[in-house]
């Protein structure tokens, strides 16, 4: 891809899916090194958030049965676009994987990896442009817009034990409109080209997770895909 500009991030996440009793406990603070500015508990529902500043956002850490979801999401602020922004994927990824590859998980059945990142065109003609170039597969009347694709492409890794990680992949070419009010009444319309990727990189349910002494090792190829997969569309 010839286009010189890079994604940027809205949120990121990691996930453990089926994770099993351990005394193990990911928290906020085993993650940052320290305390949380918030911390919300629903016994009833056995669930707990764990949220504060971080990283440039907001660093989430939801502990349910079964699940544990860490999310950094970009906190809403004036911008060009209107879109809350991390910064970009490289950067913002590499923050992420580190501070995820530090952490003693507990066991689970599942592990996944997300993103949500954005490219803002100018105008139609280069957003066209890009997500033909993004998606070759797709041809495109001239004033095409609002195109979504989502596919994925699984990906077998032999130096981790045989295992199969989908690569989720969901593209979308947008034309948003944004209205501002005051006093009820409509003060400004904009108009705003965005190019939307959601990645959802996970292990297969039929591959069978090593101990979690080896997640490091998943961490770091989930993250290598990742760049992979933007790098593709941003070289």
């Amino acid at each position: 891809m010839t286009q010189s500009q890079s994604w940027i991030t809205e949120s990121i996440r990691f996930s453990l899916i089926g994770v099993q009793d351990s005394p193990r406990r990911v928290s906020w603070a085993s993650l940052v090194g320290q305390e949380p500015e918030s911390i919300t508990n629903r016994p009833a529902q056995h669930l707990t958030i764990e949220e504060g500043a971080w990283g440039g956002g907001q660093l989430v850490v939801t502990t349910q049965l079964g699940r544990i979801d860490i999310t950094l999401t970009a906190m809403p602020a004036p911008t060009v676009t209107g879109v809350p922004s991390l910064g970009a994927f490289g950067v913002v990824g590499d923050q992420f994987e580190k501070i995820l590859r530090l952490q003693l998980f507990p066991q689970a059945a599942r592990l996944a990896v997300g993103a949500s990142l954005n490219i803002f065109p100018k105008d139609l003609a280069e957003s066209r442009k890009l997500i033909e170039e993004l998606l070759p597969q797709l041809k495109l009347d001239p004033d095409a817009s609002d195109v979504m694709l989502q596919v994925n492409r699984p990906k077998k890794f032999p130096k981790l034990s045989g295992l199969v990680m989908n690569r989720l992949c969901k593209w979308a070419q947008l034309v948003t409109q944004t209205v501002q009010f005051q006093n009820n009444e409509p003060l400004a319309q904009t108009q705003m080209h965005l190019i939307k990727l959601d990645l959802d990189l996970n292990t297969s349910p039929a591959s069978a997770l090593p101990s979690p002494s080896s997640y490091s090792s998943i961490i770091e190829a989930f993250f290598a895909e990742a760049r992979l997969l933007v790098g593709e569309r941003n070289g």
